[in-house]
């Protein structure tokens, strides 16, 4: 088995489960401060760790370990991001003191990661995401080590939910708002990934050691954060970074900033440090803390701008009457999405399709009755029917075929409007919508006549083969001609051209000479497989 290419799956499907919730999970941050922001910096934190596995030429478990546990580190964002970093430091430890991961070394990872995040924090709270952590570890003590790691995996999942729920009855503030913790809940999400990551594993024929099958889990939990009222946090700024040095006092720079802010971690090694406080005066701490050494990866937050930012999002939500859930492949498309009012996201598209499972949780997650589907691709359409009918809540599927008809059918969605009103006005949409693509061949073939050889790009419109040649500029000029016969008066181009030979300005310049007249808008999508992706109305 190739260590790093089996992390590298994992690690993806914990952030493929976070990104889906993420929107969930910063609704759900009242503690220690309500700014909204806890799904996006536990996700940036996991995605922070792939990209310094994806960099690394790390072989075997050793390597790959302190890979991740550096990634963690250093990417950690906010206050949940630092404390899953020493999460991380704490499993890392273990796992890659190990040969394998088997049963009693999860086990002993769990129950270190559990003690690292403990020991990382001055005066621990309970009915936080520590105490979910020291939960799942409990139980992973509590059971055999002849039980196999499949049924660990479940039973510490379920320890975790279980922890989650009552997180609201620990804490006085998460009572008041009536939420579990978004900590708490946001590392229930990322196990659950990974869990799910282990058993995709399987099914692609690479094998962990312990032969990993998963089992159903438990109910699902369905958080529902409710609006209200935030108070303003004690603090304005959150701030962190990171001190590279040489015997870096982590005793004495955390005893400067505890009298001048909260939330305060200072974690790491002796070279390297990860800072993280609230605190008024982010001037003060970057001051001191260059006394230490070199900084860098620096985020500096307004926390009384995300608690307005996060309540005014609350109260849009609460009154909305449908939420929309959305089979989505690249972080830019992601954004797009929800920049059009798309509540939940369920990583998917060609080659990588979701089952019915996932998106009837994504769609039950919501707390709404009303939900609009849009699969984005013609092999989920069928997918998300099935999830439709296995639903209590009324679930309407706009059969979108591509990413470029979905962000469409997104412009017409009315969140006050029920979900047959929605669909109608969105499928109405898409019938005016032409979808393109720019791809490369894979292999020989002969596409409508047309021979195809290996590696050429093809771009194609409306599941019709119209241009072959030897560059996706070429491709793609012939995807625009296309448009400019069917009177296209609007088109939008999602990119995703790293790798693929071409540029965006090359792509810019043949708007300008082909179709001057039409206006056509670029979006870094990011999407795999796929160059370009394009639609026109």
């Amino acid at each position: 088995m190739n260590v790093r290419l089996a992390s590298l799956a994992v690690i993806g499907a914990a952030l493929s489960a976070l990104e889906s919730e993420r929107g969930v999970i910063n609704d759900l941050n009242v503690y220690p401060v309500p700014d909204g922001d806890t799904g996006t910096n536990l996700a940036l934190t996991v995605r922070a760790v792939l990209e310094e596995l994806e960099a690394s030429d790390a072989e075997g478990i050793p390597t790959v370990a302190a890979a991740v546990a550096h990634g963690s580190l250093m990417g950690a964002r906010g206050n949940s991001g630092v404390i899953l970093s020493q999460i991380v430091r704490g499993a890392c430890e273990v796992w890659g003191a190990s040969e394998e991961l088997s049963t009693p070394r999860f086990k002993e990872a769990l129950i270190e990661g559990s003690a690292c995040a403990y020991r990382a924090v001055r005066e621990p709270v309970e009915g936080t995401m520590l105490t979910v952590v020291r939960e799942m570890a409990t139980a992973a003590r509590s059971l055999p080590d002849s039980l196999s790691l499949e049924n660990l995996l479940v039973a510490v999942a379920e320890a975790g939910r279980l922890a989650v729920e009552n997180t609201t009855w620990q804490l006085p503030v998460l009572e008041q708002a009536g939420v579990v913790d978004a900590g708490g809940y946001g590392l229930l999400v990322l196990f659950q990934g990974l869990e799910r990551g282990i058993g995709e594993l399987l099914h692609r024929g690479i094998h962990t050691p312990a032969e990993v099958v998963l089992r159903p889990r438990g109910a699902r939990l369905r958080p529902r954060p409710a609006a209200h009222e935030s108070g303003l946090s004690v603090h304005k700024y959150c701030t962190s970074f990171v001190i590279q040095g040489e015997d870096i006092d982590r005793d004495a720079l955390e005893s400067f900033l505890l009298p001048i802010g909260d939330s305060v971690l200072v974690v790491g090694s002796a070279d390297v440090v990860k800072v993280h406080v609230h605190a008024d005066d982010p001037g003060v701490v970057i001051s001191e803390a260059l006394r230490y050494g070199s900084l860098g990866e620096f985020e500096i937050s307004n926390m009384h701008e995300q608690t307005r930012d996060r309540d005014e999002r609350l109260r849009a939500t609460t009154t909305a009457a449908t939420a929309v859930v959305a089979v989505v492949a690249g972080e830019g498309n992601k954004e797009l999405f929800r920049d059009l009012g798309c509540t939940a996201i369920v990583e998917g598209g060609q080659s990588m399709n979701p089952s019915a499972k996932q998106v009837l949780e994504a769609a039950e997650s919501l707390g709404s009755s009303e939900v609009i589907v849009l699969p984005n691709n013609g092999n989920v359409i069928l997918t998300a029917e099935q999830a439709a009918g296995m639903s209590e809540c009324r679930i309407e599927v706009v059969p979108s075929s591509s990413i470029a008809a979905g962000l469409a059918a997104m412009v017409a969605f009315d969140p006050e409007a029920d979900a047959a009103a929605n669909a109608e006005r969105m499928r109405e949409t898409i019938a005016c919508v032409r979808s393109a693509e720019v791809t490369r061949a894979v292999r020989d073939s002969e596409v409508d006549g047309v021979v195809v050889q290996t590696g050429q790009a093809m771009g194609i419109v409306d599941g019709r083969l119209v241009a072959v040649a030897d560059d996706v500029p070429a491709a793609f000029a012939g995807v625009l001609e296309e448009f400019a016969r069917g009177d296209a008066e609007l088109v939008t181009v999602l990119t995703a051209l790293n790798g693929s030979g071409a540029t965006r300005e090359e792509l810019e310049e043949l708007v300008g000479r082909i179709v001057p007249d039409i206006e056509v808008s670029f979006h870094e999508g990011g999407q795999p497989l796929y160059p370009v992706l394009a639609s026109a109305e």
